[in-house]
């Protein structure tokens, strides 16, 4: 959700009361009108005993309007909380808690100077500080100054503008100073094309680091990872200076190394997806295995009482009369022959499998037993503690 919100600045205020109203949590609000629909939606239906002020007598936009004079003052960041509350109430989704404030200021008229040359030989840093708003550029080193002031953005000399991660500014030095709004809004829409794109990529990070390792869930995740991707890089500003103020505020936002980590944790979604398969397949094999060794025990007692009977009729002598003698013994028992020649043919089955299973637990004792630390790739590192010199 991206809500934004208009707020008059008094006229004839100070640099530091200017930086005071530009913090979403600045407790500034001393009056606020809300739509009966809002108060419903984040207070529910028993919204009457969490209200202060009075119903306005007459309907706006077909509902009721609620003034309310605050004894103290609230926040732009109350106002966010209570508008969030109020969709995701509406919506039945879970709310993250994660937002920021994202301030921009428009200055129509500087009265102390009548020009923008004249007002930076008088009030440099009062400009920066303004600028830079949460600290005094005073007591900031030089060779810092730099991340903190950005370059003017703005294509005429009528105007200045100054975006940077946390804020923006823009002063008219000359020209008219009302009627104005629509070229506030042609700014506002940058800036929030911006921060959605930032948002986009943030959550997106967040959706694809976190899974429990289901694969069809893991499936859900790069489905949504994909078109989240497809709609981060379609960009509805696209052309001229506007997109280049975007690019610059999402290069401040570090969204390169968002968006880098979302394709590394695509990939191992992938790898999860591969491993997920061929264990799959595995067991699978293993299953057809086990079902095949069934069959072959089940339907070993007639092949058995067929090789008695070739067995039989071998001479005993020499080399292979040797290997037939023992056949030659169960055969000459007859029927009894062949359930002890059964008998030894699931006994060595059993074994085999009793081998295998007891060599795969053994293997995962010795990897459990490990002695803990971190292997290093690179050879054997010899730490030695030395002694005390003694001289001197």
């Amino acid at each position: 959700m991206q809500l934004t919100v208009a707020v008059k600045i008094p006229d004839g205020i100070t640099v530091d009361q200017y930086r005071e109203l530009c913090f979403g949590s600045s407790e500034t609000v001393t009056a606020s009108r809300l739509a009966e629909p809002v108060l419903r939606g984040a207070y529910g239906k028993r919204v009457e005993p969490h209200l202060l002020g009075e119903w306005e007598p007459q309907q706006e936009e077909g509902v009721r309007w609620r003034l309310t004079q605050h004894d103290s003052p609230a926040s732009v960041a109350d106002l966010f909380s209570l508008y969030r509350a109020a969709v995701v109430n509406t919506i039945g989704c879970k709310s993250t808690g994660d937002w920021f404030c994202y301030p921009a200021s428009f200055i129509e008229k500087i009265d102390c100077c009548d020009s923008e040359a004249s007002f930076r030989d008088v009030h440099e840093n009062e400009l920066k500080n303004v600028i830079a708003r949460s600290v005094d550029v005073s007591e900031v080193r030089p060779q810092s100054l730099a991340s903190l002031i950005p370059e003017d953005s703005s294509l005429t000399k009528s105007t200045s503008l100054y975006c940077n991660m946390s804020s923006s500014l823009e002063i008219r030095w000359s020209g008219p100073g009302e009627g104005e709004f629509a070229q506030h809004l042609q700014r506002l829409v940058i800036l929030e094309s911006a921060l959605l794109q930032y948002w986009q990529i943030r959550l997106l990070d967040r959706r694809v680091g976190v899974t429990n390792g289901n694969l069809r869930r893991v499936r859900e995740i790069q489905r949504e990872a994909i078109f989240g991707l497809r709609e981060y890089r379609d960009s509805s500003i696209s052309f001229g200076s506007a997109i280049d103020l975007v690019e610059r505020l999402l290069s401040e936002w570090r969204t390169d190394r968002l968006y880098g980590h979302v394709l590394e944790s695509i990939d191992q979604l992938q790898q999860l997806v591969v491993s997920a398969e061929s264990e799959r397949s595995a067991k699978r094999a293993n299953v057809l295995a086990g079902i095949g060794l069934i069959v072959a025990v089940f339907l070993g007692l007639p092949a058995i009482g067929d090789t008695l009977d070739i067995a039989d009729k071998v001479k005993v002598g020499g080399f292979a009369g040797v290997l037939v003698k023992p056949f030659h013994a169960l055969a000459s028992r007859g029927e009894s022959g062949t359930w002890i020649g059964y008998l030894v043919f699931l006994t060595a089955v059993l074994l085999c499998l009793l081998t295998l299973t007891s060599k795969r637990r053994w293997s995962r004792k010795l990897r459990r037993r490990r002695d803990a630390g971190i292997s290093w790739p690179l050879g054997t590192v010899a730490i030695v503690q030395r002694a005390d010199s003694q001289d001197g």
